[in-house]
């Protein structure tokens, strides 16, 4: 079957009436493709329950679930990593690790994603069935429009929050008329609630930093930005970005001071980007002290006491709670070609 064209808005509707739970659970993987690994257990496997409604364009995708809970572990390379996600609570909770941070989303909550960033989320539900709606986007048609994205990763606004109340309320009447929408209409609507919810969260994230007067917006986003490409890299200093910019040491320093500085700022990403490293799944066996030594820090000591001193646990501690987060034990269904969420995902234009 020939692909669908980019003019069509298409959907992929998997609601099996005749189906066995592994099988229904074989699919479900499948439509979820690359993007999140799905863990359950064997009981869960056997009892599944499922179903998922996906609309997607050139420039965005739309999926509304509804499935019995399990296990969501975000792989740390897939082909969606330059995407974000604006995530409705409908019923049941999500709780886990987003970033280096916990969280939990509750009945009526919205939550924003960063598919680059790590993400470990136990679903439950006291009722039996988790139900949410999700808008993806390209990462460029958030960036545009906040000035921290890494610290929107894993936001959540309260249902009972004026800006929740009203982007999930929209979020939800989008997704029960999305079957009646032509092209340009989906398109348009979902720019609008995109816009929207990026506005909202604002003076969230202005508070986020701690409420202190912003730096000059489109230098200090740039710079932060440059930063967060490159925390791997080893000679990573005020010096090497000032010349990377062409500023002088003074004034990359007084672009940074409302953030606390600019050693500041680096060492809280590299520490931000070991938590989230630490605690990937994928990277479990890989040894503490190469993820601190690979991120710049040059003494394991150090590293975590620093660690412990930030997240009240040692790196140790961390990565074992990350792995009694999800299901165990675990087990996943490969998927196969075709058709998928992911692959619609890897296709949006920014």
């Amino acid at each position: 079957m020939g692909s669908p064209s980019p003019l069509c808005l298409r959907r992929l509707r998997l609601k099996p009436e005749d189906c066995a739970p592994a099988e229904l659970f074989a699919q479900w993987r499948d439509a979820l493709g690359e993007v999140f690994e799905v863990r359950a257990t064997p009981t869960e496997i056997a009892e599944f329950r499922g179903e998922i409604d996906v609309h997607a364009s050139a420039r965005y995708v739309l999926s509304a679930s509804r499935n019995s809970p399990l296990s969501l572990v975000l792989r740390r390379a897939n082909g969606a990593q330059d995407r974000f996600a604006i995530c409705l609570q409908i019923n049941g909770s999500a709780a886990g690790l987003a970033g280096d941070s916990h969280k939990q989303a509750d009945p009526g909550d919205v939550m924003f994603v960063d598919l680059s960033q790590a993400l470990v989320i136990r679903q439950s539900a006291p009722e039996g069935l988790v139900d949410g709606v999700t808008l993806w986007a390209a990462r460029d048609r958030i960036l545009a429009l906040v000035s921290d994205e890494n610290a929107l990763h894993g936001l959540i606004l309260k249902a009972q929050s004026p800006a929740g109340a009203v982007i999930g309320a929209a979020m939800l009447a989008f997704a029960r008329s999305a079957v009646k929408m032509t092209l340009i209409e989906f398109d348009a609507l979902a720019e609008g609630l995109v816009a929207l919810a990026a506005k909202s969260v604002a003076p969230m994230l202005v508070r986020a930093s701690d409420g202190a007067a912003l730096p000059p917006l489109a230098s200090f986003v740039a710079v932060r930005r440059y930063i967060d490409r490159n925390l791997a890299q080893p000679d990573l200093s005020a010096d090497s970005i000032a010349a990377a910019f062409g500023l002088s040491r003074a004034s990359l320093y007084r672009l940074f001071e409302p953030a606390g500085g600019i050693a500041k700022y680096i060492r809280k990403a590299r520490l931000s980007r070991a938590f989230q490293e630490i605690t990937t799944a994928e990277l479990s066996n890989r040894r503490i002290g190469h993820i601190a030594y690979a991120l710049g820090f040059k003494n394991v000591s150090a590293f975590s006491r620093l660690f412990h001193e930030v997240y009240g646990v040692t790196p140790g501690e961390a990565r074992q709670r990350a792995r009694q987060t999800v299901a165990k034990p675990e087990y996943a269904v490969p998927a196969q070609p075709g058709e998928s969420l992911t692959r619609w995902l890897e296709a949006l234009s920014g």
